[in-house]
């Protein structure tokens, strides 16, 4: 072969490798990425899980070129921590609870509509329509990005008293993981206490509180049995959480950093969906080995409740302004 056959073949395999895998990555990508991927959620919940599997799909989706180190279970922050060490850029990505954002973005709060979704493909029909464009754009006025959405299981009340009416609620401390919820307590009579889900189980504990909403994986995972014995309503809420991102981080990366993490998002956002419904499942019946007792409210208790929300579902829509009414008819076209 002569030198100048050699020569093209040079070229050709530098071309080769420059155009990298299909998502475009290159030996001349430059430096390792490494972002750091903050989580509140014990070690083995879904959520903790699926930071992993995504962590996991970036490496490989990016040939190594960009790192996702977990920090779960609450190692760099409290989640109630994250609407202000996110935009601060203090980490660079966390999933969170998207009501937990509704002081800074107002519409957060369609996120958590209590007793208003029928089930999570309801819930996911919406999100993943035009109401999770507007939701996403307004996150971004808070600093940062929505990458893909996840969800908690299923959330419901574990209390320490029979819970079986409103009545039953008046007077009683009970955990609220966000704004929204803490309004949804007070119209049925009850008496919120906002604070972090690693902080619950000594609360109950102390009897600080008299109960909490929480998603059924976190009542198993937190080991709520030992501390409460009743589980009420689950499908109470279900807790829509986005896996997001430092606006300023996301924009300095390269396109083929952007691509590879969206690329990886995709394909988490799968998993998790098959994955939520498997734990929601397997929680209660692990809730119901422990001696815990599982209510669901009867079809004219349920209305009660919801007749008491109105001025909350009123509220959520007046709150988040112009694109409120739309947003609500999206989440009841979505049914």
């Amino acid at each position: 072969m002569n030198k100048r056959a050699l020569k093209l073949l040079g070229f050709v395999a530098v071309l080769l490798l420059s155009m990298g895998g299909p998502f475009g990555f290159s030996q001349a990508f430059g430096a390792e990425i490494n972002l750091r991927y903050a989580g509140d959620l014990p070690v083995g919940n879904h959520l903790t899980r699926g930071q992993e599997y995504f962590a996991q799909r970036v490496n490989e989706i990016s040939k190594g070129q960009v790192k996702v180190q977990v920090f779960p279970a609450g190692q760099l922050f409290s989640a109630k921590d994250y609407p202000k060490a996110l935009p601060a850029g203090a980490v660079d990505m966390a999933p969170d609870l998207v009501a937990r954002w509704s002081g800074l973005v107002p519409s957060a709060n369609f996120a958590e509509l209590p007793l208003f979704w029928d089930d999570w493909s309801h819930a996911w029909r919406a999100y993943d329509s035009e109401m999770g464009e507007i939701l996403s754009k307004g996150m971004e006025t808070a600093g940062v990005k929505v990458l893909f959405w996840l969800q908690d299981g299923v959330a419901g009340f574990a209390t320490k008293f029979p819970l079986k009416t409103a009545e039953d609620l008046k007077g009683k401390r009970i955990r609220s993981p966000s704004e929204l919820a803490s309004h949804s307590l007070k119209a049925l009579g009850g008496a919120p206490a906002f604070m972090g889900g690693g902080e619950v189980y000594m609360a109950l504990q102390r009897g600080t509180v008299d109960g909490g909403i929480a998603s059924v994986t976190s009542f198993c995972d937190r080991k709520y049995y030992e501390v409460t014995k009743y589980v009420t309503e689950p499908g109470f809420m279900f807790g829509l959480y986005a896996c997001l991102i430092n606006l300023k981080k996301w924009n300095e990366l390269p396109p083929e950093a952007q691509k590879a993490l969206s690329a990886a998002g995709k394909d988490t956002q799968e998993w998790a969906r098959k994955e939520v419904q498997k734990v929601d499942a397997e929680s209660l019946e692990e809730l119901k080995k422990h001696g815990m007792e599982v209510y669901y409210l009867p079809k004219a208790e349920k209305e009660l409740w919801r007749k008491a929300f109105q001025p909350v579902y009123d509220l959520v829509v007046t709150k988040a302004g112009d694109v409120g009414p739309k947003m609500f008819d999206l989440a009841n076209k979505a049914r």
